[in-house]
């Protein structure tokens, strides 16, 4: 089977991060000719990242000849991740979902297109991942979870059974949500912080157990 041609979208520092899953994924299984780097900043392109250079915009990239790429979007803002996806869909790219062969995924789980999963991950039975979720190093997600499109967990964050990130919401590094508790719409559960309770859309929880410091 051929590789098919990748570029990651973004080449902030979470982009490593991808390339050593689809470098893992690759010496697994080689399914991609990785192309290089997305990124709007006139700045960096030409720069190298681990041995890929930095191309340009994606509509400049688009531009040139060649067959269209597969993407990963490695923008770790959620927001800020919707839009350049759209964009990129725009172009007739084709997203891919990069898992880090690591990964440990139990029976009848469900992952979206264009979805990063990375090393040391757990994914328990029944959970069901979206499209466009970064699921970062040393994570576990707990069994009927439910993590909606452009959500994220940060590295080390703990999704306890039965529980719902809802679009674009953001779980800290070290954080943990109870069991069955949700995670509102572009909500974001502070690093090390413990969620009791449900934290409402679009409003930032810390602390142990996290309270709501503020709203968007």
């Amino acid at each position: 089977m051929s590789q098919r041609p990748l570029i990651v979208v973004g080449s902030g520092g979470f982009s490593k991060d991808v390339v050593w899953a689809i470098q893992n994924a690759n010496a697994a299984r080689a399914a991609y000719t990785l192309l290089g780097f997305c990124d709007d900043d006139p700045a960096k392109q030409g720069q190298m990242i681990m041995g890929y250079p930095v191309l340009g915009a994606p509509e400049a990239v688009a531009a040139t000849p060649g067959e269209p790429p597969c993407f990963i979007c490695s923008i770790g803002d959620n927001t800020a991740r919707q839009r350049v996806v759209a964009r990129v869909l725009e172009l007739g790219w084709t997203p891919v979902t990069i898992i880090d062969p690591s990964v440990m995924i139990g029976e009848e789980v469900e992952i979206g297109h264009g979805t990063y999963i990375g090393a040391r991950a757990i994914l328990s039975p029944r959970a069901r991942i979206g499209n466009y979720v970064l699921i970062n190093n040393h994570t576990t997600i707990g069994h009927d979870c439910v993590i909606e499109d452009f959500a994220q967990v940060s590295p080390g964050g703990r999704v306890s059974g039965f529980s719902v990130l809802k679009e674009g919401a953001l779980l800290g590094a070290n954080a943990v949500i109870a069991q069955g508790r949700t995670l509102g719409r572009y909500a974001t559960l502070g690093a090390s912080s413990f969620a009791m309770l449900n934290v409402p859309d679009g409003a930032t929880a810390i602390g142990v157990p996290a309270r709501v410091a503020f709203h968007r």
